[in-house]
């Protein structure tokens, strides 16, 4: 018979007294955990939110550019990926030839870590019309509107940066229509039209390309 003040005791010898702290210490625990997740997992919210206007302008102009050449954009903006598995997923496009060079795949990468994650909203704004959103003052639709005289010399790197993927080398042609010497150069209102809004594969450039650029690269290509 216990005497009567005596601790009671429960299974292995532990005492009701000793349980109840027992039982604090790993609520407590639980608690610290439980509130570390929440901050760590705030912190990785607020990383994925850093990439600045000027880093997604070039990542999604590199998408729209680039990446378009084989798939639509919307295959990437339907994924919701961790970042190892989007690493592998762009290596294994370059592994598959896309024409990214390896500083441009890391700013392609850190762009869709950042905006198509696990906690993403399931709808978000297609590549076109993020680039839309993020065009600076001057740029893409707000020039005069007036013809707009092109510049030869900065159309040919300006061709090389957005069309040589599809186009080919000196416009010789590849995945796309072999653009020198094509009858659409001399059609410059069927040449815009494509060029701004698309036609067929081919996706619409209005809202990466400024009026200026596109006279650039037409009076480029119409020295070819």
């Amino acid at each position: 018979m216990e005497r009567m003040g005596s601790p009671v005791r429960h299974g292995g010898g532990m005492t009701q007294s000793t349980a109840k702290k027992t039982s604090g210490f790993v609520l407590a625990a639980l608690l610290c955990t439980l509130l570390g997740s929440v901050v760590i997992t705030a912190a990785q919210e607020d990383d994925r939110g850093t990439i600045q206007p000027a880093q997604a302008r070039q990542a999604l102009t590199l998408i729209h550019a680039r990446c378009a050449v084989c798939h639509t954009t919307d295959l990437i903006v339907q994924q919701r990926l961790p970042a190892d598995r989007w690493t592998v997923t762009v290596e294994k496009m370059m592994h598959w030839g896309a024409d990214l060079s390896k500083d441009e795949a890391a700013v392609v990468l850190q762009f869709v870590t950042a905006r198509y994650h696990s906690g993403a909203p399931d709808h978000l704004p297609s590549i076109e019309e993020e680039l839309a959103m993020i065009a600076p003052a001057g740029g893409p639709h707000q020039g005069s509107e007036g013809p707009v005289s092109g510049v030869a010399s900065r159309g040919a790197g300006l061709y090389a940066h957005n069309c040589q993927a599809c186009h080919g080398e000196g416009a010789s042609g590849g995945a796309g229509p072999k653009l020198a010497r094509n009858t659409i150069l001399k059609n410059e209102g069927a040449f815009w039209e494509t060029v701004l809004h698309g036609r067929g594969p081919m996706p619409s450039w209005g809202a990466v390309l400024s009026h200026q650029e596109i006279a650039d690269i037409h009076a480029w290509l119409a020295t070819r």
